[in-house]
Parts: C-alpha cells; structure tokens; sequence
C-alpha cells in the first residue's frame, strides 16, 4: 500500500511540473496559427483549382489557385473541420484539425468522383458520410483518435471497443467481439492484405500502428461482396503514404512501458513517390523486469513479455496513372518464464512462447482515366509459434490461496504436465479488383485465389492424474497431433451501385467462394439500399448471406481445437450467417449526429465438437455413509453418456439481435471545446445444440460508452472514457462428486473412487449438463479512463506530453471465477479480477 501511495505522489509531482513548464511554451510570438495544403485528386494527385475550401460553421474561406493549393490564415487557436467543394465531385469533410499559435498545419485534401478508395486522407481526420454511401454498420475512426483515446495504449483495435456493438473479452486482450460473433468470425485486413493474426503480446496490443495508419473502418455488418471467409464483421485498415513535401520527417513517441519511431519523406531514387519506415518496442523485458526483480515483486527467472516491430511502404508514382506500392512487416514477440526456488506461487512452471509474423505486399494501381479504376496486388504472409510449457500445478479442486507466500505445500496434490506445440501458417495471395464509374452507376469486380499452407504439431503428456481429471470432466483431449494441409481458396465477386433517384440507391452484389479444405462452393448475395428521408436524413438497410469455412489459422482466435484431418472435414459445410439490418442517421445540426441501428443474424450449420456415444462412470452416495472415505459411495457404476471429441461437425445453429444508439458531438472550430460520444447498446446472443439453447459465451445484454474530450486550454486538453456492461455469463457449479479413476489390477483395468495419501475422497465440482451451461452471470463491468495532454512548442518540434491512466477508481472487475472444495465440502470461489488502476506516462514529438 505505501508503495502505490508513493506511485501516485510521484505521478502527480512529474504531471504538475510537466504541465507547469509547459505553459510558458506556448504561445510565443505570433497570437494566431494557419492551415495550408492542397486540394487534389483521389486518382491522379492532380490538384483541382476553384475549389472552395471552408471552416465549417464560420464565414472563413478561400479558393484554391491553378495548382490546388490554399491557405487559412490568422486562425484562432484550436480545433476546426474543413468543409470542401467543387462541382462534380463528392464534398470532403476534414475533422479535428489542430491549429495551434505560431504554426501553419499542412494538410493534404484527397476529393473522388465515386466511391474508389484511391488514396488516403493526409491528416488525423475523417469526412461525414456522404448520403449515397449505402454501407450499413460503418464506423469509422481515426487515427488521431486512436491516439488520445483514454485508456487504449494507443492500440488500434482497443480504440474499436469504444463503439456501438462491439466488445473486448477482457482487459488483457485487443481481441474484439462484434454483434454476438467470435473473434474468430472478424476478418482482419491491412493494405488489402488478409492477416489472420494480428495481436502481439498475447494480444494486450495489436499489430496496427497508429503513427503509420491514415484509415480505420470497422463494419459490423452487412459488409459488401469484396470481403469474404467470415461470418461476422471487417477491420479494414490502411496505412498512409509518406509526406512527399520533405526529404524526411518522422515521429517518436515513447512511454513507460514502449517506444515508436516513424520516419518519412518522397521518394530518394529520383521517382515521384514516397516512403514511410516506423519501428515499435516493448522494454517491459529491460525496465520492467529488472525493477520489479529487484523490489521483490516476482522471483525466479522472470523474462518480461515484448516484442518488436518494424513496417515499411514505399509508393512509387512514375506517371500516366501507373502507381506502384510495396507493404512490409515484420515482427517478433515471446516471453520467458522459469520458476525460481523461492517462488511465492506454490506452482513450478516454465514457459517457452516465440511468435513471428511477416507480411509483404505489392500493389499495382492504374487509373487511365476517372472512370476506370484497376487494383492489382501479390501478397506473402506467414505466421509462426514456439510454446513450450511444462512443471508441476496444484491439484484445481483445492483452495490455492492457502498454499501462496509461502504455505505448506505437505501432501498436497500436483499434478505434472509437458507440452509443445509449433505452427506455421503461410499464404500466398493474388488478388484483381477493377471499378468502372458510369453515370448513375459504380461498378465493381474482383477475383483472387489464395494458396494456404498450415502447418500445426501438438505434443500433450498429462501424468496419470492430471488425465483421470481431465476424463472425470468429459474433456477432450488431444495428445499427439501432427498434421500439414495445402489448399486454396478461390473468390469471385460483381456488385453494381445504381443511383436510382437523387434519394435512393441500391447495390446488389454477388460473391462466390471456393473453399478448398472442404472441396465445395458457395454462392452469397447481398443488397445494401440507401434512402435520403431529407437533406439531414439517411435510411440504410442491407441483407446478406455469409460463408465461413474452417482452418487451422482461425484457433488462434477460438476457444476450441478441431481435427482438420481429410476425414474429419469430408461431410462438413461452411458455416454460413444471413444478416439483416436497418438503421437511421440523422445530423440534428452541423456538430451533432444521431444514429440509430437494429440488426438480426442467424447462424447455421455452426461447427462443433462431436459426441460419440460413450461410457461413462458415477458413484452415488449411500445412505448414512461418510462421503469423505470411498465406503461412504457405492463401486463406480457404468452409465451411458456422451464423450466429447475433437471432431468438427455442423450440428449448432444460433442466433444474435439488437439496437445500437449513437449521439455523437464532433467538433468543428476553436469555440466547440467539447467532442466525444455516448453509445448505448441492447443485444442478444445465442447458441442452439441439441435442442438446447445456452446463452453465447459473450453475450452482454447491455452496454454504454462515454467518451468525452475536453479543451482546457489551447495547449492542454482531457479525455475521459467510462464503459459499462452487464457482463458475460459463466457456469457455476452444481454441487460436488467423486473423482474416478483408473487403475490396472491383474492386467485389467478397474474404475475406482481416487484418494489422498490420507485416504479422503478426491472431489470434483460438478458444472452439471448443457442445461447448466453459462446460466450465471458476472458481476457488472464498468471503469473509467483519464487521459491528460499537453501541447508545447521546444526547439521548432511539435512535442505532446500525456498522462493516461487506466481504472480511475480501482474497480474491481471480475475475469472468471475459480472454484475449488473447501474443507466442509461447500463450493468455494475465488475473484481473478482484471486491470486494476495503472497510470502510464509518456510523450511523442514530431519533426
């Protein structure tokens, strides 16, 4: 306790003379600041003169001259949106630019005549959706916000959990569960790139750099046919260009626990183009650890988890619409752990945990004219694990607090268990993407094919008591497994945006899949629709259907392990989900923007493990027996009952429903002080077996976000984000039994009651039968996130200093539950509690 109380004095000391010092940096010199940069074309990065450019809300303006450049001068300081127009192309809406005194903010404005995503928008900010824009369930976020939301590291896909719909498992996971669906059911893609595992240190943090990214849109639904291969949801992120105005400028941002470098600049070899080089590093491993050695918080051989990351794009552009574009990354990730002699923990563990991935792109854009549009891309990526685990736990059924810090250990029961385990996953991708514009219409096809090799080998050795619990509990288990599968995938897509009338648009779609692991075919149709209700208000609706086929690249982000075997996989299908959805937006004025949306999603033909009629044992108490000795219970009988395997099969169906409300306040000049927004979300989630309906194993029923950002001053701003959910359901048990074991008598094997080396009945809890199945419910979750930055102006360098700290007010949110048998044989639990309240101090500059 004295240690946290002298954390938060030191915190508060660093932070107040931070912010002290700071304020004599700013405001030096000139009283206002400037936006300068050019207006250009999506396609050919022309610039477009005449344009007019506006600050939304205010009179203040100009016009482009004959090389699309402009300038905004004797600005205020403080936050404004640009509002920018030109006859015959769409109108582009520029948000959270920061002006600041003294400086002029450059800033490139991409405008399009249709939907073709050509290029990226140079600046922290996003542009409001246009009417005609008929995808339903697009959230967009931007990397400016990525940055300062309070709470999320600064993590890409944590930012995510801020929205409508969508929820993390916990705390420690970037991982993201979107409209009652899995993890595994999200596609994931960067660069037009598919990555299939894009979390870094067992996914406290993602992949995705905030630094480099320029486009962040999540769609939590009905998603168009260009996207394939899963059931619930797309993360499309997109990483920007370099600045081609400097030979080289950058970025650095470091905190407590990591440091990011970003360099960028055009093009050195001569070629009109551009390069962006950012490196990531975790230093829990060189600070952390030995500090937290040294202080006695753990003991033992202790490697801190970390990991490194280097990404590149380097874009060439020689002329006559040919661009060029070449994507890398690579990263490294693991942690170390051997348990010392004078360990606390009564357990003696060692983990061995090294994961690479590699991703390498190239991309070809041509755009002949604007109204032909050509994406052709060559992508590598491959994903690859170490784990090696292995010692010595205590018995799950006892208490393990009693036997921490240092507890007597006599006689108590360990069980020992070795494992190993490597994969390798690689993908090779080809894809073509075409879009013609005619009038009224955007038309766009695609193929692409996917060569798929995954590599998976699984060594299990539980001793012999370990596996008497593991079948006492109908677990299935999976010993030796060591299996290689190449196969393909094959797309074809078509989709037609037809502007009916100035109010409504359609976009009928078709997508085929080839799914080579199981040797079939689908066809998915799809119907996005928009309607313009007024000039402020827009009607969305879309249906489609959804295919899903099976992979070992996708247990990463299950909680299950399948046979992926010829034979396993010979009778199964696709997972297949049909969505419907229909939702309004309406702008109450030019800084508030409401949004309601309601959406169903059936599921079918659901894998899971498969039940193979089996033989089970039970023992049943007898009357006036002690239950604490074998006499107190009969000889184990046999009964009939289900084993549960690892064998894929389509025998679940399933369900999820809801409505979303958005209010969202943005902030569009110096005297808006306040943006943010509250959400609030009603869902349902449901599985069905068996004729058995169990709630799905993330289903939240209700779930609020706050999030509010607040200007102070013009030089230091607050952010504040408060979550809360009902939480997911678990399974409690029902009571107690005894633990069956078996053993070899005379070279046969017999089924009797396990005992301590006292002689005492070994019990088990008893979670009862499917009906049992998450029928409880965690307490609820909320916690509250404090975000403090300050701007300040040091040798000619943009420097931000921040604060952020996590939990505010030390909630004690629940993970799980352990449950062990107390000495009277009553059900006793413990709390294994998430974040509790951790401040991180940090900076970046620019330069």
């Amino acid at each position: 306790m004295r240690h946290i109380k002298f954390f938060r004095r030191f915190v508060l000391v660093i932070v107040i003379q931070i912010l002290a010092s700071l304020g004599p940096a700013i405001g030096q010199n000139q009283p206002w600041g400037a936006i300068s940069g050019a207006v250009l074309t999506a396609d050919t990065r022309q610039g477009l003169p005449l344009a007019t450019v506006l600050i939304a809300g205010t009179t203040i303006g100009t016009v482009t001259n004959e090389k699309g450049e402009f300038a905004l001068t004797s600005l205020n300081p403080g936050d404004y949106t640009i509002h920018v127009r030109l006859m015959g192309y769409e109108d582009a809406w520029l948000e959270g630019i920061r002006v600041r005194r003294g400086k002029t903010i450059k800033v490139n404005i991409a405008m399009v005549e249709a939907a073709i995503p050509l290029e990226e928008v140079q600046v922290t900010a996003d542009r409001m959706k246009p009417q005609d824009d008929i995808r339903s369930s697009v959230l967009a976020v931007t990397p400016f916000r990525a940055k300062t939301l309070a709470g999320v590291g600064e993590d890409v896909l944590r930012t995510l959990e801020a929205l409508p719909g969508v929820l993390s498992p916990n705390d420690f996971t970037s991982q993201l569960v979107i409209r009652g669906s899995g993890p595994d059911q999200n596609l994931i893609v960067m660069d037009d790139i598919e990555i299939f595992n894009p979390y870094r240190l067992y996914g406290i943090i993602s992949m995705f750099n905030p630094e480099t990214a320029s486009d962040i849109s999540l769609i939590t639904g009905g998603f168009p046919v260009k996207y394939g291969d899963r059931l619930s949801a797309v993360i499309d992120v997109t990483n920007r260009e370099g600045d081609k105005s400097t030979p080289m400028g950058g970025s650095l941002n470091a905190s407590i626990t990591n440091a990011n470098l970003v360099l960028n600049g055009r093009s050195p070899v001569g070629l009109d183009g551009s390069y962006v080089v950012s490196a990531r590093r975790t230093y829990y491993d060189l600070i952390l650890g030995p500090i937290a050695k040294n202080s006695g918080l753990v003991k033992g051989d202790v490697a801190f988890p970390h990991f490194t990351d280097v990404q590149g794009k380097i874009v060439l552009e020689p002329g006559h619409g040919h661009k060029f574009i070449a994507n890398g990354i690579s990263s490294r990730d693991g942690v170390e752990l051997v348990a010392g002699p004078d360990r606390d923990a009564p357990d003696s563990l060692t983990v061995l945990d090294d994961t690479r991935n590699d991703v390498l792109g190239f991309a070809w854009h041509y755009v002949p004219s604007r109204k032909f549009f050509s994406k052709l891309g060559f992508s590598w990526y491959r994903n690859s694990g170490i784990t090696e685990f292995g010692g010595d736990f205590i018995d799950p059924s006892l208490n393990r607090e009693l036997f921490e810090n240092g507890g007597d250990t006599t006689g108590i029961r360990f069980f020992n268990v070795e494992f190993d385990s490597r994969y390798v996953f690689r993908k090779y991708s080809l894809k073509e993407q075409m879009t013609w514009i005619a009038r009224g219409q955007t038309i766009e096809i695609g193929a692409g094919v996917d060569f798929m090799k995954t590599s998976l080998i699984w060594h299990f050795r539980p001793d012999e008591t370990l596996q008497s619990l593991l079948q006492s509990r109908n677990t299935a288990v999976v010993r030796d497994f060591v299996q290689t599968k190449v196969y393909e995938r094959l797309n074809l897509f078509a989709q037609d945006k037809i502007k009916l009338t100035e109010q409504l648009a359609v976009q009928p779609g078709l997508r085929l899949d080839h799914f080579g692991i199981l040797g079939k075919t689908y066809i998915q149709p799809r119907l996005n629709v928009s309607y313009a209700l007024s000039p402020i208000t827009t009607l969305r609706a879309a249906v489609g259907l959804y295919y899903q086929s099976p992979g070992y690249e996708k247990l990463l982000d299950q909680d299950k392990f399948f046979d992926l075997t010829n034979a396993a996989v010979g009778d199964l299908e696709a997972e297949k989900a049909t969505h419907y959805i229909l939702g309004v937006d309406r702008w109450i004025d030019n800084q508030w923007l409401f949004r309601v949306e309601t959406y169903y999603k059936k599921f079918d033909d659901v894998i899971v493990q498969e039940y193979v009629p089996g033989t089970l044992y039970e023992s049943y108490p007898i009357p006036g027996g002690d239950i604490r000795t074998p006499s107190g219970w009969t000889q184990p009988v046999a009964v009939k009952g289900d084993s549960l395997t690892n064998n894929p099969i389509n025998a679940g169906t399933g369900r999820s429903y809801g409505i979303e409300i958005l209010l969202e306040k943005k902030n569009i000049g110096p005297d808006s002080r306040i943006s943010g927004w509250i959400t609030y979300a009603l869902a349902k989630g449901e599985r069905v077996r068996d004729n058995i309906i169990t709630p799905f194993r993330f289903d939240q029923r209700h779930t609020v976000n706050v999030v509010v950002d607040y200007r102070i001053t013009s030089w230091l701003d607050v952010g504040i984000r408060w979550r809360y959910g009902t939480n997911f359901p678990y399974t409690e048990p029902v009571g107690i039994k005894p633990r069956i074991a078996t053993v070899t008598k005379n070279g046969r094997e017999e089924r009797v009651i396990e005992t301590d080396i006292n002689g005492d009945v070994i019990f088990n809890t008893d979670r009862g039968g499917e009906e049992n199945r998450f029928s409880h419910r965690l307490p609820a979750y909320h916690r509250l996130d404090l975000r403090l930055t300050a701007q300040a102006d040091y040798w000619g360098l943009d420097w931000n200093f921040y604060i952020d700290v996590i939990n505010v007010y030390n909630r004690n949110n629940i993970l799980v539950y352990r449950f062990h048998i107390e000495d009277d044989l009553t059900i006793g639990r413990n709390e294994v509690s998430m974040l509790p309240l951790l401040p991180t101090l940090g900076f970046s500059v620019r330069f």
